[in-house]
Parts: C-alpha cells; sequence; structure tokens
C-alpha cells in the first residue's frame, strides 16, 4: 500500500472505462479500490470505439495496451466524404506517422475488447475488486470517510467515492446537482458488419467519416479488421435514456434516402440497428464536494463528434491519480486539485465537440462552402488540428 494511503478502499461507482481505469491508476499507485457496479455482470454496451493517442499513450503506461493490440486496428487513413455524391473529400495519412508525432498510435477497437483488457489488467492487483448488482442509491459523505448505499441494502464503505457513473450519474444527484440532461436533437444508430459483407471504402483499412444535411456516418474496422463498425447520426425526436434499443432498419433507410449509392447498399445489408439518443450536459461549477468526485460523462459529457469520451474519461483517471499521489494525506484536496487540472481541457472539448455537431451536419451554401475548405486545404494541416487534443501529457 502507498505511503499514508487509508486503510479503506476507495470506492468507485461504476465499472465502464472510466471505472476500470480510475481503479487501475489508484492500484498503480498503491491505494485500494472497490468497484460498485450496477448491473448483475460487467459487461461493455456498443460496439466500437475510437481510442486516439492521448488515450493509448496511457493505455500503453497502464499495461492494458500490450492486452488490446491484437484485437486493436491502426486505421490507414481517415478520409472525408460528400454523403450526398460520395466523392472524397479529404484524405488524412495515419498509420505509422500518427505514432511518430504523437508517441502512440490511433486506435479502433471493439468495446468488448477494451474492457476485457482492462479487466484483465485490473486483476492483477490485490488491491481492485469489483461487487456487481450494486445499483447506488444514497451515499453519506462526511470527513472521516464515504458509506455508499445500495437499492437492495447492502452498504460500502471507504476513504472516499469516486463517480464514474456516466450520463445519468446517481453520484451527481447525491452531490446536489439537479440539472437534467439535455437533448441534442440527434440519435445514434450502429451495427456491426462483417468486413467480407462490405464493400469499397467500408472494407477498407480506414476510417470513413460521410457528411450530410442533417446527418453523418462514420465506419471503421474493429476486432482485429474481422467486422466494419457502423454509427450513423441523424437529427431526430426520439430521446429515450436507454442506451441499447433495437432501431427500426426502414427507419434509418428512409432517414439516407438521398445518399450515394454506396453507403445506401451498406444500410440496405443489415436489418439490425441499436440506437441511443445523444445529450449533452452543462458545464459544472465544480466536480468535487468533500470525498466525493466525479470523472468522466458522470462530469462532462460528450457528444461523439470528436471521438474524445472515452479518451477525456482515461485522462481524467491518469490526472485525478496523480492528485491523489501528490496528496495522499488530503484526499479532499487532491479531489480539487485534479478538477482544476482537467475543467478548462473538458470543457474545451467539450465545446469543439459541439461546433464539429454543427459542422457535419450543415446544409446548402454552408456545406459547399465546408466541402470547398475541406478539399483547398493540405492534408497534414486538417490532420495536424488536433494537435492540441493528442499531444496532451498528464503534469
Amino acid at each position: 500500500m502507498a505511503r499514508n494511503a487509508p486503510l479503506e478502499p476507495i470506492l468507485i461507482a461504476g465499472g465502464g472505462i472510466g471505472g476500470l481505469s480510475a481503479a487501475i491508476a489508484l492500484a498503480q499507485i498503491g491505494y485500494s479500490v472497490r468497484i460498485l457496479e450496477q448491473a448483475p455482470k460487467l459487461s461493455e454496451a456498443g460496439a466500437g470505439i475510437q481510442l486516439s493517442p492521448n488515450a493509448v499513450r496511457l493505455l500503453q503506461g497502464w499495461g492494458v495496451a500490450k492486452r488490446l493490440r491484437s484485437r486493436a486496428v491502426a486505421p490507414d487513413r481517415i478520409t472525408l466524404f460528400d454523403g450526398t455524391d460520395g466523392k472524397a473529400l479529404a484524405d488524412l495519412t495515419l498509420g505509422p506517422a500518427i505514432a511518430t508525432r504523437y508517441g502512440a498510435p490511433y486506435w479502433v477497437v471493439h468495446r468488448a475488447d477494451l474492457q476485457k483488457a482492462l479487466l484483465e489488467t485490473a486483476g492483477t492487483f490485490d488491491g481492485i475488486t469489483v461487487e456487481t448488482g450494486f445499483r447506488l442509491v444514497s451515499a453519506d459523505n462526511s470527513p472521516a470517510g464515504v458509506r455508499a448505499q445500495s437499492e437492495d441494502g447492502r452498504s460500502a464503505a471507504g476513504a472516499a467515492l469516486i463517480g464514474t457513473d456516466g450520463l445519468w450519474s446517481t453520484c451527481r444527484e447525491i452531490m446536489g446537482f439537479d440539472d437534467e440532461p439535455r437533448f441534442s436533437g440527434r440519435t445514434a444508430w450502429r451495427t456491426l458488419l462483417p468486413i467480407e459483407d462490405a464493400p469499397p471504402p467500408f472494407s477498407t483499412h480506414a476510417t470513413g467519416l460521410w457528411l450530410a444535411p442533417r446527418s453523418h456516418l462514420v465506419h471503421y474496422p474493429v476486432s482485429g479488421g474481422r467486422e466494419i463498425n457502423i454509427v450513423a447520426i441523424i437529427e431526430d425526436a426520439w430521446h429515450g435514456q436507454e442506451w441499447d434499443v433495437p432501431g427500426d432498419a426502414q427507419y434509418l433507410r428512409d432517414a439516407f434516402r438521398d445518399w450515394a449509392d454506396v453507403p445506401r447498399q451498406v444500410l440496405d445489408r443489415t436489418e439490425v440497428w441499436r440506437k441511443w439518443a445523444l445529450f449533452d450536459r452543462p458545464a459544472l461549477p465544480h466536480w468535487s464536494s468533500g470525498r466525493m468526485t466525479l470523472l468522466g460523462d458522470a462530469a462532462h459529457p460528450m457528444l461523439p463528434f470528436l471521438a474524445q469520451g472515452g479518451a477525456m474519461a482515461i485522462e481524467d483517471a491518469a490526472s485525478l491519480a496523480r492528485a491523489i499521489s501528490n496528496a495522499p494525506d488530503d484526499l479532499p484536496g487532491a479531489f480539487f486539485a485534479y478538477e482544476k487540472m482537467r475543467k478548462n481541457r473538458t470543457r474545451r472539448v467539450q465545446l469543439a465537440s459541439r461546433r464539429m455537431a454543427r459542422i457535419y451536419h450543415l446544409g446548402g451554401l454552408p456545406a459547399a462552402f465546408r466541402n470547398f475548405a475541406l478539399r483547398a486545404s493540405p492534408p497534414a494541416w486538417l490532420l495536424y488540428q488536433n494537435d492540441w487534443i493528442y499531444k496532451y501529457v498528464i503534469e
């Protein structure tokens, strides 16, 4: 155990990417951790996730990347297309050039593969335990510690509580924040297609981003390149809270009826779609209160238009561990130092994601100007606009 580490474990509400990352980061500096997960077993909903170099660099340091490497794909390029005529707008080289520039590759993976790698890494630490079926309903946040209560009457005592329980965070409510998630007016739909069933350019070793009025589509290989993860985002009125709802394939096809032939052909090849509504939340005045703090979407939910939701949670975990290691005798103080480290960066990424949402879905003359700018800009210049994201290092 780390010098001055509390005898009681640090509690983490939520066993997703953020919760497991936080557990690993804390265990590496000598803390014991107890993950409280509301689901009956740990499983990762969803299909693909993009891991940019700022996230992969941390996964490498934690020993997670070596367990994920065989299932991850490093795309050769990102190609942007006009969704209405199917023509390429820009082609950005990734592959080894990205790893050289940023010190880590750009990976695309299946979420289940990422969670498996995180779980396997967590399992190498005696100080990490996982309790499933623990639906948090309240927590006593006192100067001496935290006691969490579950819906079925169980309790868990700890030196502190970290809320990594996502957009609809119970920890956020316990801390007194009564704001509600704001529906963005968009829904996301996902499916997996065997690579042999996908036509070019969907079947290439690349990421594709197709832009059109009020909609866009992203695809990339996962599962070691055996499947193509496809995500379609449309402007829509449905705003259920569920993450994994069956979607009507014909409804989605109708939304893409004015698109180019190739993406419409791909949509015709699968009947199995899962959808979820995209919500956002305003920035909080603070993330921490006494011996409680928030991490990932519980603190700063991200719209997916920069593919940084998972990466920001991973960065949060590393920053939190750094803050605690700097002040092991003062967890409340460490929590405020952590949020001071993270608030400006996560706020900037949130705002940039919202801006990209507008840019992706432009129509008419604004879309024509966007497309002209993409075609006229040097590809390297377009890629390097994300240097501020990908080069970030925890200090």
